[in-house]
């Protein structure tokens, strides 16, 4: 579950707001909370911290992507509002 909060978060940030930096930022301390989480708790889920770290390297490009999608979003929204005015 806690990886949905980067997802979730880097989607919704990037949407609304403007500045670039408070996203980033934002969204690679969120990954690393993540991150973090996934290795240090696979052993009780029965799993080594190897696939933790695996499972995170796979959450870093997913994370960028809803970013990218985060910031089309708003790009889409902003030109629909000044057409539709």
């Amino acid at each position: 579950m806690i990886a949905l909060l980067p997802l979730i978060a880097g989607l919704l940030l990037a949407r609304f707001v403007a500045r670039r930096g408070v996203v980033m930022g934002t969204e690679l301390g969120l990954f690393a909370l993540a991150a973090v989480v996934l290795v240090s708790t696979a052993p009780d889920h029965d799993q080594s911290r190897g696939t933790g770290v695996v499972l995170s390297v796979a959450l870093a490009p997913l994370c960028a992507l809803a970013v990218v999608l985060g910031s089309l979003w708003r790009g889409r929204s902003g030109r629909a509002m000044t057409h539709a005015g």
